[in-house]
């Protein structure tokens, strides 16, 4: 029993054999186009996503610098007043028995180790690191004022209104190791 008029038979045959060449290049340029307006639509997307972002960080940095009407501003900067010591020539004080020229660095440091009386010593070697100083001789300078403060004492480790920057410092030093210094403890 065979029935020719049969309406399934052409969809249960066997395939006829390969699609047209025709058929299968209209398909490989339809797909090929499909593949790259989907890569093209990604890469927009993506590119959108991304100046999306940066608008909208701009714009959250745009808006929190305006300032809002009735919002505390900036502080004002305040003016902190530093003093600082302004140095003042101030006559040197001198003896009577010293002649009244004034003594170079060199003499004023002789007589200093060649005088007897410790205040007098004292004296001239700050006369004589005053004298070193103006010179800009630093070493000599800090050498006559560290004899200084040891003929002295502890008397002369007070601040004066015509100490040199650098005494000043030489003074604070001295100072400070008087008052830092720890005793030891046997352990």
């Amino acid at each position: 029993m065979t029935d020719s008029d049969d309406d399934l038979a052409d969809v249960l045959a066997p395939p006829s054999g390969e699609p047209s060449p025709a058929l299968r290049d209209a398909l490989l340029r339809a797909t090929e186009r499909r593949l790259a307006r989907d890569r093209l639509a990604r890469r927009v997307s993506r590119t959108a996503l991304v100046a999306v972002v940066f608008v909208a960080g701009g714009l959250a940095g745009w808006f929190a610098k305006t300032p809002v009407a009735g919002a505390p501003g900036p502080p004002a900067p305040e003016v902190v007043a530093v003093p600082i010591v302004v140095p003042v020539p101030v006559p040197e004080r001198q003896s009577p028995n010293l002649r009244q020229t004034p003594l170079s660095a060199s003499e004023a440091e002789l007589r200093a180790e060649q005088a007897d009386d410790r205040a007098e010593a004292a004296r001239l070697y700050r006369v004589a690191g005053d004298a070193f100083l103006r010179d800009q001789d630093y070493r000599n300078a800090t050498r006559c004022y560290r004899l200084y403060l040891a003929r002295s004492g502890d008397a002369a480790l007070s601040l004066e209104t015509d100490d040199s920057w650098l005494l000043t410092s030489l003074k604070n030093a001295a100072f400070k190791e008087k008052t830092n210094v720890v005793p030891k403890t046997d352990g």
